[in-house]
This record gives structure tokens, sequence and C-alpha cells, in this order.
């Protein structure tokens, strides 16, 4: 009894007629009951499979001898002159390596190493030698980039050459196609430290990459492309013909 005199007192006003159920609550007696709409069930969605990001596709086949091609087989332009063309030119290894001390040669090469997946480098045979005395390998030097009279020093960072301060290379070669001599990885000059990615540029610059291409220099430093072109290059024998040059790709 006490529960109806509530819901009568929530109804209407003084002058009555107004309902005594709560609003939003129906009548339960079946004179009062109106048929339900019938509506069809909603139909149930189907599972749905995660979004898996889509890795962008490095470059194709084509795309690396290509570049490997326009770079070092084909031998147009500096430091090649036209020498054994159509042919993989590059270092026997190891390559012997002095660092003078450089700190960031040691990353530098672990990365290549890492990348390439086996010994790259010669660590101790030269590193103590007087530079005179070595004929074959890579010297390291800071401080030493070239900087041509008026050039922007942000852009020579770093360069390879026959000398510490030179901006020639030569690139002494052996039949057929063997890279040799002392070849010096010059960094830094008076307004521009090298970063880790220039070092690696560099270095790729010394075992064989002569013209920038895309993601070589022609964009950033080093990119996608870079990493399988220096692997293709010493995935095959020195002085291997364009059309019998193997490919390896190597994931970034």
């Amino acid at each position: 009894m006490s529960a109806a005199l509530v819901l009568a007192a929530c109804g209407g006003g003084g002058g009555g007629g107004g309902s005594a159920m709560p609003v939003g609550v129906l009548p339960t007696t079946p004179a009062q009951t109106s048929p339900a709409p019938v509506t069809p069930e909603a139909p149930v969605p189907a599972p749905t499979e995660p979004v898996v990001p889509v890795t962008p596709a490095g470059p194709t086949d084509a795309e690396i001898l290509g570049l490997a091609d326009s770079t070092n087989l084909s031998s147009v332009g500096y430091p090649w002159n036209g020498r054994y063309a159509g042919v993989v030119k590059r270092w026997t290894l190891p390559i012997p390596v002095k660092t003078n001390g450089e700190a960031r040669a040691v990353p530098a090469m672990d990365a290549v190493e890492a990348k390439l997946g086996y010994v790259i480098f010669d660590r101790a045979s030269i590193e103590s030698a007087d530079e005179a005395t070595i004929t074959r390998g890579i010297v390291f030097r800071q401080g030493t980039a070239y900087l041509p009279a008026g050039g922007n020093p942000q852009a020579f960072c770093g360069n390879v050459s026959d000398a510490p301060f030179s901006g020639g290379w030569s690139a002494s070669m052996l039949s057929p196609g063997e890279l040799t001599g002392r070849i010096y990885v010059n960094l830094d000059n008076p307004q521009c430290v090298a970063d880790g990615e220039i070092v690696i540029h560099e270095i790729g610059h010394a075992m064989g990459l002569a013209t920038h291409f895309k993601g070589f220099g022609d964009d950033d430093a080093i990119g996608p492309e870079f990493w399988p072109v220096l692997a293709t290059l010493y995935a095959n024998p020195i002085g291997t013909p364009k059309a019998s040059v193997v490919i390896k790709q190597i994931k970034n």
C-alpha cells in the first residue's frame, strides 16, 4: 500500500488525470499493452582481421642492378674514367683499416659488417703502421674533409680521396678491377662535423660506390637503396660482368 501511494504522488498535479506510472515504465495489464513492433534482428558483424601496417617495399632486383651499374659497373665518369667497364670493381676482403683513433670509425664499420653479414675490415694489420708505409687500405682522418673555395661547409662534411684535404681520388685498380692503394676517409671541416650516417656513406665510397644515387647522397646520406647495392657488389667476385651479377637483397 505504501508503494502505491508513492507512485500516485509522482503523477499529475492537483487536478488529477495524470498517470500514476513513472515516465518510461509500461503498464503491466494486458488491456493497456500494445503489441511490440516486430523488427528484424540486426545482423551480427563478421569478425574483423587486425590491421597490419604495410611495410614499404624495398628496391627491386632490377633497380638494384641499375644503381650498381650507374655507380660502379659501367665505369662512366669519375673516378673510374672508363676503366674496367661493365664489371664489378671492389676490394679483396678483408680491407685493411687504420682508424687513427677516430671513434666514429668503429661503429660505422660494425654497421657495415652487421648488414652484409661477414667480416669486411682488417682492423689490426695497419692500425699501428706509419701512414707513409701503407700501400693498401683505408685510412681515417679527422678534420681533413675537402672544402672547396666558396663551398657550403654543410655539404662537405666528409669525402674520400688520395690524401687529407684533397678532393681527388684516383681509385687505384688491378686487373680485372680490384680496388687497391691507400685511400683516405676524411671527416669534418671547421664548420661541419660528420654524423654516423655520413661516416657510413664515405665508407661506401671507399668500398667502390663512386657516383651518388637515390639512397646514397642524392637524398639521404644512406637510404634503403644503399645497403643492397653495396651488398650486391661484395656478393660477386671482382670482375664479374654485369650480365652475371647476382643481386643481394638486404632488409633495412
